[in-house]
């Protein structure tokens, strides 16, 4: 689920800024190849991006064994890595996605010396922590200047049920090949545990001001609000009444 979150993310972010380009700009002269074009260069560029990125950083570290460079390697892999897809005009959360896989091979593991790996994992545990408190933060410091729109309250119920219906089919479609009797309650727990976060208030911020971001806006902070609270507070009973 943690892996599927990265790439939803990513692949939701590249969607979402080709999205509001088309709206926002004058799309009368953008074709469909062009709309193509666009997101293969963002998601595929990205992907092969961050794999060459990060197998060219495996190789530094793997030849010059030494712990500052095992543990500074990371975080410039993370930097150079989104800087470089951002000139390109490519996602940098999907280059980054592939580069940090890239570094969680066996291969790239074996390069890091375990003493390194555990300072690693730490490192980025802490980092994670303080921009997930950070980027809330700032969310909440939003909903003070948050103005519901006519019939949020109504939307919200319709919006809600949406999002679990879309989850739903997505998962479905996703666990096809399986059989879904064996598959059933893996599938009911990726559909309870299909939860929005910041992510999605973000990108919703980050809409143009208008009567759409007015509306939009208050129905995101509401769905987002009930899959943190009420899908992840019951979703160790979920899983636990599933697999009983």
């Amino acid at each position: 689920m943690r892996g599927e979150s990265l790439f939803n993310d990513g692949v939701g972010i590249v969607v979402f800024g080709a999205t509001i380009g088309l709206a926002t700009g004058d799309a009368s002269h953008i074709t469909t190849q062009e709309v193509i074009e666009r997101f293969l260069l963002e998601a595929c560029g990205g992907a092969a991006l961050g794999a060459l990125t990060g197998f060219v950083v495996m190789l530094l570290v793997r030849e010059v064994h030494d712990h500052d460079v095992d543990f500074l390697a990371s975080p410039a892999l993370a930097t150079g890595t989104y800087g470089l897809a951002h000139a390109l005009h490519m996602s940098g959360p999907i280059a980054l996605v592939v580069a940090g896989m890239s570094m969680a091979t066996e291969f790239g593991l074996s390069s890091i010396r375990s003493d390194s790996r555990t300072a690693l994992r730490g490192f980025w545990s802490l980092t994670d922590e303080a921009l997930n408190v950070l980027l809330f933060l700032l969310i909440g410091l939003e909903i003070l200047e948050v103005s519901p729109g006519a019939g949020v309250a109504g939307g919200m119920l319709l919006v809600i049920v949406l999002s679990l219906v879309a989850r739903g089919l997505s998962v479905i479609l996703a666990v096809l090949p399986l059989e879904l009797r064996r598959a059933r309650r893996m599938v009911a727990v990726l559909i309870w545990g299909g939860l929005r976060g910041g992510i999605s208030v973000a990108l919703a911020l980050s809409l143009p001001a208008g009567p759409l971001r007015d509306t939009l806006l208050p129905l995101c902070y509401r769905v987002v609000g009930f899959t943190i609270i009420v899908q992840g507070l019951t979703m160790d009973r979920v899983a636990k009444r599933l697999y009983a």
